[in-house]
C-alpha cells in the first residue's frame, strides 16, 4: 500500500491530516499491510523535518522503518517558504514513483490541490495501480486562494479526482460536500478518521499546562488547532467576552495561520486582552495536557468536516462546545460530552460555555462518557478495516 502525503506527523503546523494519516498507517500495519508513506520534509513556517537540509538538491532521503511492516521515504521541499503557503514541491518524488509504482497494489493519496498528490496520481494512472482519495475537507473551494484553486483544479484537480477509484468522506457532512460538487455517490466510501488512543495510554495528568502556562486559578476556556479564518476566533473571542466571568481565561493554542492578529484587536476592543492568552503551538503529549487542564474546549469553526480536537478533548476529559455548521456536530452529536451551538453566534456560544462552567463535575462525567463511546466508533483497528475492505474492493 501506497500513502501519499504532503506532510508527516511531525508536521504539527500543519494541522490533523498528517497525525491521521500515520494513524491509519500503522492501523494498517498491524493488519499485515506492507505501507510505503512518501511525503515532503515541509515541518513549519521556518523550519524543514530535518535542520540539515535547507536548499538541498538531494533527490530524498534514505527510507527508514518506523515500524514493522512501515517505510517512510522523505523528499525535500524546492522551498519550504512556499510549502508552507500549500505549494508543496517534493525533488525526486516523480523519479522514485516512475520507477516503483507497479510494485504497489493500491494507493492512498491525502487532501486535495497538492503537487505530491499530482505526481502520485499521474505515476499511478500510467502503472494501472487504483488510488482513493480522502481530501479530508479540502475538495470544496473554501477560505482563501480561491482563485489560485480554481486554477489548480482546471491543469490538475479534476483529472486527480476523476481518476480515482473511490473517494473517502469521512462524514455524511464531507459525502453531501462530494455530491454537491457532482461527483457520483456510488464512488465516494463513507469512513471516519481514526483516534490515535496510544497518546492517551497512560492517561493526560492534569495541572502541567495551568502551571507553567496560566499561572493562575479560575476555569479556562479553550481553543486549539490552526489560528485560520475558518476557526471563527472573532466569534469565540465575542463569545467569551459576554461570559461574564472575570475570573475566566481564554486560552488560544495553535500556530497563526492569518486569524491570530484580528483576534488579538476584538479581544483588546472588548477588553479581554489580560484574559486571553495565545499559546503557540503545541505538539505531541503537551497539547494534550493543555486539553485536559481546559475547563472546557470551543471549536466554534465553519465547514469543519470532521473535527478531531474535539474527540482529542473528550480522551482528555474534556468537554466541548462546537458549532453546528457541518460534520464537527455531527461527530459530537453521535459521542455526546459536549453541546452544539448554531455557527457564527456569539451569545449562543456564551450561554453554552457559561453553563459548562457552572456544572464541571458534571460535564466531566459527560466527557468521559463520550470518550468512551468515541473509542469505540474512531479506534484505529475498526477504521483500518473498513479501509482494508474499501483497498480489497478497488
Amino acid at each position: 500500500v501506497l500513502h501519499v502525503t504532503p506532510y508527516t506527523a511531525d508536521a504539527w503546523a500543519y494541522g490533523g491530516i498528517a497525525r491521521l494519516g500515520a494513524t491509519l498507517v500503522r492501523g494498517l500495519a498491524a493488519r499485515g499491510h506492507e505501507v510505503t508513506v512518501c511525503a515532503t520534509d515541509a515541518c513549519t513556517a521556518s523550519a524543514r523535518l530535518d535542520a540539515g537540509v535547507q536548499h538541498s538538491r538531494l533527490r530524498a532521503w534514505p527510507p527508514f522503518a518506523t515500524s514493522a511492516g512501515v517505510t517512510i521515504r522523505i523528499f525535500p521541499n524546492l522551498s519550504n517558504r512556499l510549502a508552507y503557503q500549500q505549494l508543496f514541491l517534493p525533488l525526486g518524488l516523480s523519479r522514485f514513483l516512475a520507477r516503483s509504482a507497479r510494485t504497489f497494489d493500491v494507493a492512498h493519496l491525502h487532501a486535495c490541490r497538492n503537487m505530491p498528490g499530482v505526481v502520485a496520481a499521474y505515476h499511478l494512472r500510467r502503472a494501472g495501480v487504483p488510488y482513493v482519495i480522502a481530501p479530508n475537507g479540502t475538495a470544496p473551494r473554501i477560505e482563501r486562494r480561491h482563485t489560485a484553486k480554481r486554477a489548480f483544479d482546471v491543469v490538475f484537480g479534476h483529472r486527480v479526482v476523476g481518476g480515482a477509484a473511490r473517494l473517502v468522506a469521512v462524514s455524511e457532512a464531507e459525502r453531501r460536500q462530494f455530491i454537491a460538487m457532482g461527483i457520483d455517490d456510488a464512488a465516494i466510501r463513507l469512513i471516519p478518521n481514526p483516534l490515535d488512543l496510544d497518546e492517551f495510554t497512560p492517561p493526560i495528568a492534569r495541572g502541567h499546562f495551568r502551571q507553567h502556562v496560566v499561572g493562575g486559578p479560575g476555569p479556562i476556556v479553550m481553543f486549539l488547532g490552526r489560528l485560520s479564518p475558518r476557526k471563527r476566533l472573532d466569534v469565540l473571542v465575542r463569545g467569551f467576552a459576554r461570559l461574564g466571568r472575570s475570573d475566566a481565561w481564554l486560552v488560544i493554542v495553535g500556530n497563526d495561520a492569518g486569524a491570530a492578529d484580528d483576534a488579538r484587536r476584538t479581544a483588546s476592543a472588548l477588553g479581554v486582552a489580560d484574559r486571553t492568552i495565545f499559546a503557540g503551538l503545541l505538539s505531541g503529549r503537551a497539547r494534550l495536557e493543555a486539553l485536559a487542564d481546559a475547563d472546557v474546549v470551543v471549536y466554534p469553526s465553519e465547514d469543519e468536516i470532521f473535527g478531531l480536537v474535539p474527540l482529542e478533548a473528550l480522551l482528555s476529559g474534556t468537554p466541548v462546545v462546537v458549532a453546528d455548521d457541518s460534520g464537527c456536530a455531527e461527530v459530537i452529536g453521535a459521542t455526546g460530552g459536549g453541546q452544539i451551538v448554531p455557527l457564527g453566534d456569539p451569545d449562543a456560544l456564551a450561554l453554552a460555555i457559561g453553563h459548562v462552567l457552572r456544572s464541571p463535575h458534571a460535564w466531566r462525567m459527560e466527557a468521559a462518557e463520550g470518550a468512551a463511546r468515541a473509542r469505540l466508533a474512531y479506534g484505529p483497528d475498526r477504521v483500518c478495516a473498513e479501509l482494508d475492505d474499501l483497498y480489497r474492493e478497488i
